[in-house]
């Protein structure tokens, strides 16, 4: 069995880490087993290190551990990473790879820290379970931009380093990797999905407006996030609370955790709009909560390649995504792009012509419904989207018997994807 180590920062529930426990999955770990090395607190690594225990049996268990754990997968940690603990991180990196020889492959997503880590993996692959496999190392950029500041001039810096510090560079869109790798070549890996899970359901709908009180008529404009400045959703309440008054109601339903929610909660109250947000938390059913929705909007800052744009595409909604972001993500005929230099007056208008426009076809299709029919003109519309995004090329599915290919054999030149950079 090959082993592969996947280096995030946590094992929350994540758009990268989403992507990979999708590819996981859908491996087949007769061949292929995932391990995970994960970042977790200092001071709990130190004392941990201090009563001679595993360091990652002192870090609070996250929303993939259990399952990671019941497909046969390890994970550890080391340090997290904070600039000025440098030697310490390295001096935790170094033990692990002296310890752990078992890997094939070691896939670093962290491109902030993958130019410290993966050379000294690198260092070790003599030592390796399987040598004839040759252990490569991977740098996988998730991400175009990166924050403002000090920490932001950091990454830029350190990451440009990577095509002289791993063997393979993989990007999930053309400009993430552009930005990441300095025009290094690099392999274009987009970010997939399980379509068949987000293929839109009627009765999900129903469900989700229940327990939140929504009227089947209301017209819901959701995003999917964690609250952070890059995810940009204080842009989106003043968007929202910009629109002009529809004769339909409309409600923004607001699903992710983080450091900016209460900040946002308030922003809604400021705003007098609080009674039409709808903050819904982390849900792990997210599919249920795309077929709610009429709108997703996404006016986030940076991304690489967002898997929650995928994924309402292919859940069939009407979806506005700011221009800072790839265009590799507008996939389906149900996407477009919108500035978000202009500010959220603009954001408002575009949101308010969707809203109207989705009001007229409501009342047309309710006018031309055949009687007895079970499913509206609407809904059979949308359930096509999840096929349609299958055939684009962006089911996990197939990713994953290509990806698995590779980490059989990283030395053949199998790389799925598409070479782009040269």
């Amino acid at each position: 069995m090959v082993r592969v180590l996947h280096v995030l920062g946590g094992l929350g529930l994540g758009g990268a880490e989403s992507r990979i426990m999708d590819l996981y999955r859908n491996m087949d770990r007769s061949k292929v087993q995932f391990d995970f090395l994960v970042h977790m607190d200092p001071g709990e690594y130190a004392r941990a290190i201090a009563d001679g225990v595993e360091p990652a049996s002192y870090r609070k268990p996250q929303y993939f551990d259990e399952e990671i754990l019941s497909m046969g997968g390890h994970i550890y940690a080391v340090p997290r990473f904070r600039v000025y603990n440098l030697f310490y991180y390295r001096k935790a990196i170094d033990a692990f790879f002296r310890e752990h020889h078992e890997f094939s492959v070691v896939q670093g997503h962290m491109t902030s820290t993958a130019s410290i880590f993966l050379p000294i993996a690198a260092r070790y692959r003599e030592a390796s379970a399987a040598p004839e496999l040759a252990m490569v190392t991977v740098a996988h950029t998730r991400n175009a931009g990166v924050d403002r500041g000090l920490k932001g001039i950091l990454v830029r810096i350190v990451r440009h380093s990577l095509p002289r510090k791993a063997d393979y560079l993989f990007a999930c869109s053309h400009l993430a990797g552009d930005k990441s790798f300095g025009g290094a070549p690099y392999t274009y890996i987009p970010n997939t999905i399980d379509t068949g899970r987000f293929t839109y359901d009627p009765s999900a709908r129903e469900i989700i407006r229940d327990r939140y009180g929504i009227a089947s008529d209301a017209i819901v404009i959701g995003n999917v996030a964690r609250f952070s400045p890059q995810k940009n959703q204080s842009f989106l309440i003043k968007a929202f609370a910009g629109m002009r008054e529809k004769e339909r109601e409309v409600k923004l339903l607001l699903c992710g955790e983080g450091a900016l929610r209460s900040e946002c909660e308030q922003l809604a109250a400021d705003l007098g709009v609080a009674h039409r947000v709808i903050f819904a938390g982390s849900q792990s059913e997210i599919e249920k909560f795309y077929a709610a929705m009429d709108i997703f909007a996404f006016p986030s800052i940076y991304e690489g390649l967002p898997g929650v744009v995928v994924e309402a595409q292919a859940a069939g909604c009407k979806c506005l995504i700011s221009d800072t972001i790839t265009p590799d993500v507008i996939i389906l005929d149900n996407a477009e792009m919108c500035p978000i230099s202009e500010g959220p007056e603009l954001w408002s208008k575009r949101l308010g012509k969707m809203v109207g426009d989705l009001i007229i076809a409501q009342d047309e299709s309710a006018g031309n419904e055949p009687a007895g029919s079970d499913v509206s003109a609407i809904d059979a519309d949308r359930m096509r989207y999840a096929k349609d995004m299958e055939a684009a090329g962006f089911d996990v599915h197939e990713q994953a018997k290509r990806i698995m290919k590779f980490y059989l054999d990283p030395c053949a030149d199998t790389i799925p994807g598409t070479p782009t950079g040269e």
